[in-house]
């Protein structure tokens, strides 16, 4: 499965578009749902471009929904509100791109949707000092960009051991 978002484009200087931060349903703030973009040869978030009809919120119910496999409303929920709203340049190894970018806390409920997250090979649980570290504990790469912006936004608290 290919991914298309300017988050993921060397060439691309703006994105405007939201950032799920789906936390793990015991570990809450401490664990985070990141999937292999096989492509790009790290974890990512899921990450959503808002087109043009579309609220922050629903540009990142429908790419869950289609990312994830999830079903809307039965397999996760997503706040309300947005964590925080950000309109700012962020710098990483990869290139300078300007965010205008919203995140929003979403949990995976019930069984069948915790059991679909479980069973998808692509997905794993980085704790919060991996993923702002940039690199889980078998030492893979989480998207620069990703960790770049995270790191700027502090929207996830580094948690001590």
């Amino acid at each position: 499965m290919t991914i298309h978002t300017n988050l993921e484009t060397d060439h691309m200087h703006h994105f405007t578009g939201s950032i799920a931060l789906l936390r793990h349903p015991e570990h809450l703030e401490n664990q985070w749902l990141a999937y292999w973009n096989a492509s790009r040869k790290h974890y990512d978030f899921v990450t959503a471009e808002r087109l043009d009809d579309e609220s922050f919120r629903e540009c990142l119910d429908r790419e869950i929904a289609w990312l994830l496999d999830l079903r809307r409303g039965k397999d996760y929920i997503i706040s309300s509100q947005a964590r925080l709203h950000l309109d700012l340049p962020v710098e990483s190894e990869e290139d300078e791109t300007f965010f205008v970018v919203e995140f929003y806390i979403v949990d995976v409920y019930g069984k069948s949707g915790r059991a679909s997250v479980e069973l998808h090979k692509q997905l794993r649980w980085l704790t919060s000092d991996e993923v702002l570290s940039g690199q889980t504990s078998k030492g893979v790469t989480v998207n620069p960009s990703l960790v770049a912006l995270l790191n700027k936004a502090e929207v996830i608290a580094r948690h001590l051991r």
